[in-house]
């Protein structure tokens, strides 16, 4: 007799924590997308290439056709220029469009001495992991 009652309650809390809105599974794809961004910008602002390179995909192709070595060889030479000793990276105003295992994200700002730059990035889930595939930079 208990039994059921206990089945009934349990259905019942999945049901109140649907309708609350409440995630069960884990985090969403936009929370995810977040997550790599954030870790991204904490990365380029630490100038730290080992925290960086791991949010690029394999399958990097930057708009000059460029690979994940390239973007290494790059981010090596800016660093080491000292262009991101006094940067800012804003990402409040981007905007995520996700569709199924691809997204768009951007405009990110960075503002650095030498000027102000926008990106604009694509990332694919490889593995429940979202990364970055493609990058695109405009001088504002």
């Amino acid at each position: 007799m208990k039994k059921p009652v206990i089945m009934n309650l349990g259905v019942a809390v999945v049901i109140v924590a649907l309708a609350g809105g409440c995630q069960i599974g884990g985090p969403s794809d936009q929370e995810l997308i977040d997550t790599t961004m954030a870790g991204w910008k904490d990365a380029l602002l630490a100038q730290d290439l080992d925290k960086l390179m791991p949010i690029y995909s394999e399958n990097y192709v930057s708009t000059r056709g460029g690979g994940k070595d390239s973007v290494r060889e790059f981010m090596t030479n800016v660093f080491n220029a000292g262009y991101l000793d006094n940067a800012k990276v804003n990402l409040e105003g981007a905007k995520t469009k996700i569709e199924e295992d691809k997204a768009e994200f951007g405009p990110v700002e960075v503002i650095t001495d030498t000027g102000t730059y926008i990106l604009e990035y694509k990332l694919q889930k490889e593995d429940g992991t979202w990364l970055i595939v493609s990058s695109e930079m405009h001088e504002q």
